[in-house]
């Protein structure tokens, strides 16, 4: 990980009263945010009996639950909650999520619906429920709300300027809408402005390998090479490879050998060999130490 200042101020907020439901559940959101879901998830465990009737505790907890693919667990708790306050909208949003994730499309759709009754200008609820509409078949209604979707994100992104959830979020609408030229203008500036922050991250991959812009993925890469996760620093060199950029790919692994990032040295050996000698003896000292460790 990067520069995790924002992480910090929100543990030491939790340090000062842990029994502050708002300030255990910034705490996981932000760690969930970063690609810690482990670490979010033990807290969650710590936590539980203090924050058990919580909301904002319970949703964060349901949304570790899917990013750990435990979708009976999330639908457990967003369940629980859509019982315990049936007129706030975020359980029946999440709900409908991760329905539509897990092919259940009439279940989405009655749980969208309901989330848009109760908060009809939120921007993850209309992007969910467009979503939802492209999948059914139903086009034109998806446009619709995902119209809706980046004009609210829009009005979020120049309220809280540089917010990197917001700026992801809209390049995954773009995406679905496949205005790829978007997407990427976007995801780039989410990473720039959260690096470890895998949603960041995701878009502007999706958009760049959509576009097969290689050069431009290259660059934004080793532009904020020090703050990448270790993982999404290994994807992008397979995405590089992916789309035909090899010479950008062997010069990224080069940079992963100087600044040692460990997934990726990793992942630099197959690639490696018959190449620069440094990347296949940089590669090989990574596999022997952690091949020791173990």
């Amino acid at each position: 990980m990067g520069n995790n200042t924002y992480i910090d101020a929100a543990i030491e907020r939790f340090r000062r009263d842990p029994g502050d439901a708002d300030s255990v559940a910034e705490l996981i959101r932000r760690l969930r945010c970063a690609g810690m879901v482990d670490d979010a998830f033990r807290l969650c465990r710590s936590v539980m009996k203090l924050h058990s009737g919580a909301y904002e505790f319970l949703i964060e907890f349901a949304e570790v639950l899917c990013r750990r693919s435990d979708a009976a667990g999330a639908r457990r708790v967003f369940e629980r909650l859509t019982g315990m306050s049936p007129n706030r909208f975020e359980a029946w949003n999440g709900l409908g999520a991760l329905e539509l994730s897990e092919g259940n499309l009439e279940a989405a759709d009655i749980a969208l619906k309901r989330a848009l009754e109760l908060a009809p200008d939120n921007a993850d609820a209309l992007r969910n429920a467009g979503n939802c509409s492209a999948v059914r078949g139903d086009r034109t209604l998806a446009a619709t709300y995902f119209e809706r979707a980046l004009s609210r994100y829009g009005k979020e992104a120049a309220e809280r300027k540089g917010d990197a959830g917001i700026l992801a979020a809209m390049a995954e609408v773009h995406l679905l809408m496949n205005r790829y030229d978007k997407a990427l203008e976007c995801g780039k500036r989410a990473a720039s402005a959260a690096p470890g922050d895998p949603a960041s991250w995701s878009a502007l991959r999706k958009a760049a390998v959509r576009l097969r812009d290689g050069e431009g993925y290259y660059r934004a890469v080793v532009a904020m090479i020090n703050d990448i996760r270790d993982d999404d620093l290994a994807m992008s060199v397979r995405d590089l490879r992916g789309m035909g950029f090899e010479r950008e790919a062997e010069e990224l692994l080069g940079y992963t050998v100087k600044i040692n990032k460990k997934s990726a040295l990793a992942d630099a050996l197959p690639f490696a060999e018959s190449r620069a000698p440094e990347l296949t003896e940089g590669a090989l000292t990574y596999k022997i130490i952690n091949k020791n460790s173990t």
